[in-house]
């Protein structure tokens, strides 16, 4: 720019005999051309403005109607493609056009193309879309490790607010992406607690869905913060003032889902009343196994035990307190060798895009031995009857489709007779 102008400047300069236009006909052309330099330079600041330069990070599910900070960088996002948002309005209001332009971001990306915004999440930005959003961004797209792979996730945290000590759930859904190269994802609470390091699988390039628990012990407004690579999302956890019962023995389970191998953290207190006649402590790991607490006489005793599970399946983890059960958590082991045989099974949501379809994936002795699958709704079971063959060990990929949101429980029964194994997997479809 200063080169053209410098020129021009110099050519305002050159006598008269150089050129044939008289001095008003020279000033004149360099007033148009400053005119055009200027409109140049409006547009270049137009496109920076558009582009935002950063990603939208958004961290609740937006819809037509709301308003915010992230609504603006939603709409600054959009507007980078004219093709999707071609209005490119940047006013922090979700109106028709924003969800307009959300719902062609949708199809193009095979979110959702169909429906509305309650049946189907259709010009919603609900977790999965924010997920592309995401990924879509300059920044997203390598893994914090250098590579190429592309990384992206969400989280659901329940409850979001409430007395301490407040134990909420965090359900962390990775690898949105299907990529086939393994990442490393990490989970940070927002407090001193140590971040939780999570790899994404490679096998089958499919989704993993892990659930973990952590209590707040003091109040506070706690960021939590799944990140990989560029890619990050927030959920935001309230806790209010301190709860008026405090003197009960806790247990703390995370995470409560996962494939195996699955290492599970049991933490919490024993003997929080102070007894100095205390009982004796136990946790029941549900698997034929269990660990006694130490506990002091006249003191609370916190303890942090460490339980690996081997093997698929579905198993009650019981604190107890001499011969008596305090509580206990359900923990879901899946992907791993089925403790009755069988081989792998593992469900993976969201299959080819579509949030209400699921892919099973599982091993058979032969290509023709029998199958069963229940998946849970009342539909008709996809079956194999028995055959005759030789061949060897095979993986059988079979997908389902259901109506709709809910929590379903597949069962699997491979072989007949005796030799029939059973095995079930819980998948949770929600959009």
């Amino acid at each position: 720019m200063r080169k053209l102008l410098s020129g021009l400047t110099l050519a305002a300069l050159l006598p008269a005999a150089v050129s044939a236009a008289t001095a008003q006909e020279l000033q004149a052309q360099l007033q148009v051309l400053l005119q055009q330099v200027q409109a140049l330079q409006a547009q270049t600041a137009s496109a920076s403005a558009t582009s935002g330069g950063q990603c939208p990070h958004i961290s609740r599910t937006l819809k037509q109607g709301m308003s915010g900070d992230d609504v603006t960088r939603l709409q600054q996002f959009l507007a980078r493609d004219p093709s999707i948002y071609p209005e490119q309005l940047v006013t922090g209001y979700y109106g028709a056009l924003t969800t307009a332009a959300v719902r062609r971001f949708q199809c193009r990306h095979q979110i959702v193309c169909d429906g509305t915004a309650e049946s189907t999440g259709y010009g919603v930005v609900g977790p999965r879309t924010a997920a592309i959003l995401a990924i879509q961004c300059p920044s997203g797209s390598a893994s914090s490790t250098g590579g190429s792979a592309n990384v992206g996730g969400y989280i659901r945290v329940t409850p979001t607010q409430g007395p301490a000590p407040l134990t909420v759930s965090v359900e962390a859904t990775l690898n949105t992406t299907r990529s086939c190269v393994s990442a490393p994802y990490q989970l940070f609470f927002g407090d001193a607690s140590p971040v939780i390091t999570i790899s994404a699988p490679v096998q089958g390039c499919n989704e993993l869905r892990q659930t973990y628990t952590h209590t707040y012990t003091g109040p506070g407004t706690y960021t939590l913060t799944l990140r990989a690579g560029g890619h990050q999302t927030n959920a935001t956890v309230t806790v209010t003032g301190s709860a008026s019962n405090s003197s009960e023995d806790t247990f703390v389970v995370s995470p409560t889902t996962g494939n195996a191998p699955l290492n599970v953290s049991f933490t919490g207190k024993a003997n929080a009343s102070g007894s100095c006649s205390p009982s004796s402590y136990s946790i029941q790991f549900g698997d034929g196994t269990s660990s006694n607490i130490p506990v002091s006489n006249c003191s609370i005793s916190t303890y942090a035990v460490t339980h690996g599970y081997t093997q698929s399946g579905t198993y009650v983890a019981r604190f107890m307190r001499g011969s008596s059960q305090v509580t206990s958590t359900t923990i879901k082991v899946e992907g791993g060798p089925s403790t009755q045989g069988g081989g792998t099974f593992t469900v993976s949501p969201g299959y080819g895009g579509d949030a209400f379809s699921v892919l099973a994936t599982f091993e058979l002795s032969t290509t023709c031995t029998a199958y069963d699958i229940d998946w849970g709704d009342g539909t008709p079971h996809s079956i194999q009857n028995a055959g005759t063959c030789s061949a060897g060990k095979v993986t059988k990929e079979v997908s389902h489709t259901y109506a709709g949101n809910g929590t379903y429980t597949i069962t699997l029964k491979r072989g007949t007779g005796s030799g029939q194994t059973t095995d079930t997997v819980g998948v949770t479809v929600v959009y």
